[in-house]
């Protein structure tokens, strides 16, 4: 690159990156709350502690938040927990896949174990080996259960259950947009 357009490039640098539209906040304990959760899985869980990243370095609004299994008597200690990461990209932008190819080009370098897999979920998702990614127009998730010695034998199956739940708060979500 020549020196000039370098420097004119570095001049509108600042001006091109403020017109990047910054997308709605999200906030992922709003999208599911510990009653559903214990409908859908069977188990009771503590209300949702939230934690915004904000604005990543990828352009999406980061929310997450996790819910913790209460202890039940005669169970065994450990931890347990439902996580649900939630990203809502800037309007219009059409970028919401990226993060589901994220775990694609993951499986592709040998990152993951295993090729995800599809699930009918939102406009596309996919099952990653320890939790589901969906994504639905400008907004996308990550939901896992970390439950060992879970009751559901197979995997996904309670991240399934949840998904729907998710799918429905998050329309409402974006119909208010």
């Amino acid at each position: 690159m020549k020196p000039a357009a370098a420097s004119l490039l570095l001049m509108f640098a600042p001006t091109l990156a403020a017109a990047a539209p910054e997308p709605p906040r999200i906030d992922a304990c709003a999208l599911l709350d510990a009653a559903q959760i214990e409908r859908a899985i069977g188990h009771a869980v503590e209300p949702g502690v939230r934690d915004d990243a904000g604005v990543e370095s990828n352009g999406a609004w980061s929310s997450s938040c996790v819910w913790a299994f209460t202890h039940q008597v005669g169970e065994p200690q450990g931890r347990r927990f439902v996580i649900l990461n939630a990203m809502q990209w800037p309007l219009g932008s059409g970028r919401a896949h990226e993060f589901l190819d994220s775990f694609r080009e993951a499986a592709a370098s040998g990152v993951l174990a295993r090729q995800p897999s599809a699930r009918a979920f939102g406009d596309e998702a996919l099952w990653w080996g320890d939790g589901l990614a969906v994504r639905k127009r400008d907004a996308s998730f990550g939901l896992s259960v970390f439950w060992p010695r879970s009751p559901a034998r197979a995997p996904g199956l309670l991240e399934e259950r949840l998904a729907p739940l998710v799918l429905s708060q998050l329309d409402r979500h974006q119909a208010a947009l």
